[in-house]
């Protein structure tokens, strides 16, 4: 029964340590929107900066594009928005799915399955003890 015990024990700590670091996540993420992301247009004669929260912190038009037609100049500033949207976003579909995870959740979610596996554990470890009793009745 000590070898089960043992390797119970084992797991038992490696979800606490993967618990551990879920929540050292989660207190990192707090705080942390998205990062600063920029954009330009017109070869950077326009460009725009998004703060973490995805708000607009600095629209920067080079005196340039002051003669522009104003439908003109309203199409380059919208894609020098869009391509600092964009930036903040990232293409890679694994940081945007990253981005999507809450590491409070994971962690409170992690929690819980630890819980549950230690009391499934523990179930058959009192299981295969009360077979083990059996036997050994037996054999006696």
């Amino acid at each position: 029964m000590s070898d089960l015990s043992n390797v119970l024990g084992d797991i038992d700590r490696l979800m606490a340590a993967a618990q551990r670091e879920a929540e050292e996540a989660a207190q990192r993420h707090q705080g942390q929107g998205r990062p600063e992301s920029s954009g330009t247009a017109l070869d950077g004669q326009i460009s725009v900066r998004l703060a973490t929260d995805g708000r607009v912190s600095e629209l920067h038009l080079d005196e340039r594009v002051m003669t522009l037609p104003v439908n003109e100049l309203a199409r380059e500033i919208a894609a020098a928005f869009n391509a600092a949207w964009a930036a903040a976003r990232s293409d890679d579909p694994a940081a945007a799915a990253a981005a999507q995870v809450d590491p409070a959740a994971l962690a409170e979610r992690l929690r819980e399955v630890r819980e549950q596996s230690l009391r499934s554990m523990q179930a058959i470890t009192d299981s295969l003890a009360g077979v083990m009793q059996k036997i050994d009745q037996r054999v006696q």
